[in-house]
């Protein structure tokens, strides 16, 4: 990465793509594990199946106790705490 890096700006190398995170807390991106080589790429995303509003803190390593309960939040808060707006939303 150091040597992409021109001043302020990162230079993505030709055939390869700058990878953005998914919006989490700790979600990394290309600025973490690099870039993605065009090779790497097999298709393109249609729409966004399933977008839930989660607690900050439910999306960093825990335990597995832990996991287990952010998995059972979402299973009973699926109809109150699912953005409906964003379920099903094509990917443009």
């Amino acid at each position: 990465m150091p040597s992409c890096i021109k001043g302020d700006d990162i230079v993505v190398p030709p055939g390869n793509y700058f990878v953005m995170g998914d919006n989490r807390t700790i979600s990394m991106d290309s600025r973490y594990w690099g870039f993605l080589p065009r090779e790497n790429i097999v298709g393109r995303p249609l729409f966004v199946y399933w977008s839930i509003e989660i607690p900050d803190s439910g999306i960093e390593e825990k335990p597995l106790a832990d996991q287990a309960q952010s998995t059972f939040h979402e299973f009973i808060h699926f109809f109150d705490k699912t953005r409906w707006s964003r379920t099903f939303h094509p990917v443009k």
